[in-house]
């Protein structure tokens, strides 16, 4: 997509909405313009790339519009199908991440976000205070990791603080779909931040070459099992590598890379 002014912008807005509109008369499950509406809100207060979101948010409209035809086409052949077929594919990006069930009427996109994210949490965050910790880089990282783990870490088998505020949120929407909608694009944004700063600081700190080549991990087997089996052995240049590819994964499942401006 070339570069587009105003009125194309406009333009292309328009269409999506109409889009949405129409084809939500055929399957109000799948062609849900309110997700689109909040992406779109926080791409605007985010100053996000409105040409990258509109790109993504093109592919992704064809994608279902597809799905849709084509399971319209062979609807007689499909009989015992049902469009909950399609709903699997778009989730099947996000199958790779544990799927929490914190609470009924969490949207199922939060659900895997929190095991996203509580996973990161297990995993990428010891080792990045094994590699970092004592360093003044230490100091840049606090408080990002601070709030990821504020959202991810669950202790023994509890909600998170930032899993429980939003409990919070869904009990006081009342059924309000909206809000609970709203909260959510929220909460992936916030998050999402988050990372990307993590990622800004990381490459930072290997441009500067602020990370020892020669430095091997050692991660405590018994208080972080998972961290051990991935990064246990890593060399800390190799596991920064392995924990910007987990980031920026994580991003773009979720669709928040144009949001928070993720290159």
């Amino acid at each position: 997509m070339s570069s587009l002014d105003s009125i194309e912008i406009k333009k292309i807005l328009e269409k999506l909405r109409s889009e949405y509109s129409t084809f939500s008369k055929e399957n109000p499950t799948i062609f849900k313009s309110l997700p689109f509406e909040e992406r779109y809100t926080q791409v605007l207060k985010a100053k996000g790339n409105i040409e990258n979101f509109l790109k993504d948010e093109i592919v992704f409209f064809e994608k279902l519009k597809e799905k849709h035809n084509e399971l319209q086409a062979k609807k007689e052949a499909l009989k015992g199908d049902t469009l909950n077929r399609i709903l699997d594919e778009i989730e099947e990006r996000l199958q790779k991440y544990p799927r929490i069930e914190f609470h009924p009427l969490a949207k199922k996109e939060m659900k895997y976000f929190y095991g996203a994210i509580m996973d990161f949490v297990n995993s990428e965050v010891p080792a990045l205070y094994a590699i970092f910790r004592g360093t003044p880089e230490m100091n840049l990282f606090s408080d990002t990791l601070s709030n990821i783990e504020r959202f991810g870490y669950s202790r023994k088998g509890l909600p998170s603080v930032g899993i429980n505020e939003h409990i919070k949120s869904l009990l006081d929407a009342n059924g309000n779909n909206t809000k609970i909608e709203k909260d959510t694009q929220t909460i992936l944004k916030d998050i999402s931040l988050n990372l990307k700063s993590l990622t800004t600081n990381l490459k930072d700190s290997i441009e500067k070459k602020r990370i020892s080549p020669n430095y091997v991990l050692q991660i405590n087997e018994k208080d972080y099992p998972n961290s051990f089996q991935n990064f246990q052995g890593k060399t800390a240049l190799a596991a920064v590598d392995m924990i910007l590819a987990k980031i920026k994964g994580i991003i773009v499942d979720f669709r928040m890379d144009a949001i928070v401006g993720l290159k």
